[in-house]
């Protein structure tokens, strides 16, 4: 993770969280090749000249496996692991993501803001803020008498996956929420959504920070979490970079009449500012 700073240095903090190729260190550990199914081998052999296949990949399209190869061949990633390894299976993945986030937000907040008491957590209930404290009581009052709890339904009880907090005047504040998605599936751009419009319709105060962050590799995977009317922020991709460099080289043999490419999902994603570089996150949230 990193905050750009004003000065002549263009000053980047915390460089020994940088990786290889400006992707955080803790990166490509979670990055392996991972085996392949009877449904996917002949596309993965066919597109990547091998059994295998990056755990950020989706062994049935020939453009995240593509790009996610191009990816994982800058970064040298040669660590192959089994179906029952944590770095094959999404759940996992996520689990690691969201302790990645958690640790580096930490360390970069406290760096940049050192006089500042930052809460950068996993696992946080919702209710623990200032702005959401009155959900605890509607959510012992929905104990108490089911028919309460049929009324407001079970959107007051969101654990979110990362959260940025500062002590405030009413008690502690919630700056920040961080959904962290390895990859992302059309299912799970929609769990998104719904994660983030309880925080919006059930505060009272100010909105904290709404974002995603992801190592997802197909820009049209991406532009269902960066499309909508609001209730995402932005979305952070933790190699942008590459990705980036990966999406302007990756030339399908052709595309379907009509149809954006992946390479026009992304400029409209990053030109509009609504896909972001995960090293920008930090700052975002200082500034918000």
């Amino acid at each position: 993770m990193s905050i750009s700073m004003a000065g002549d240095e263009g000053a980047i903090l915390e460089d020994s969280l940088l990786g290889e190729g400006d992707v955080p260190a803790w990166l490509p550990e979670l990055f392996a090749w991972k085996p392949t199914t009877p449904k996917n081998r002949r596309a993965v052999e066919n597109t990547l000249k091998r059994n295998n296949l990056p755990n950020i990949a989706d062994g049935s399209q020939r453009a995240s496996l593509s790009i996610a190869g191009h990816l994982f061949e800058r970064l040298g990633i040669e660590k192959v692991v089994s179906d029952d390894a944590e770095e094959a299976d999404d759940d996992s993945l996520g689990r690691l993501l969201e302790e990645a986030v958690e640790r580096d937000l930490s360390v970069s907040l406290s760096r940049e803001c050192p006089h500042t008491a930052w809460g950068v957590r996993r696992n946080s209930k919702i209710w623990e803020f200032a702005q959401y404290s009155h959900i605890k009581n509607l959510k012992d009052a929905a104990s108490r008498y089911p028919d309460v709890e049929e009324v407001i339904g079970g959107d007051y009880l969101i654990d979110p996956d990362v959260t940025v907090s500062l002590p405030g005047r009413y008690g502690t504040s919630l700056r920040a929420v961080v959904s962290c998605k390895w990859t992302i599936r059309s299912d799970r751009a929609q769990n998104v959504r719904h994660e983030f419009n309880s925080p919006i319709r059930a505060r009272r105060g100010r909105a904290p920070h709404l974002v995603a962050v992801t190592a997802e590799p197909l820009p049209s995977r991406l532009s269902s979490l960066t499309q909508g009317m609001g209730e995402i922020d932005s979305v952070y991709h933790v190699a942008f970079d590459l990705i980036n460099e990966a999406v302007h080289e990756y030339a399908p043999l052709r595309s379907r009449k009509n149809e954006p490419t992946q390479l026009d999902h992304w400029r409209k994603m990053t030109r509009s500012g609504r896909l972001r570089d995960y090293r920008e996150l930090g700052g975002d949230i200082l500034s918000d």
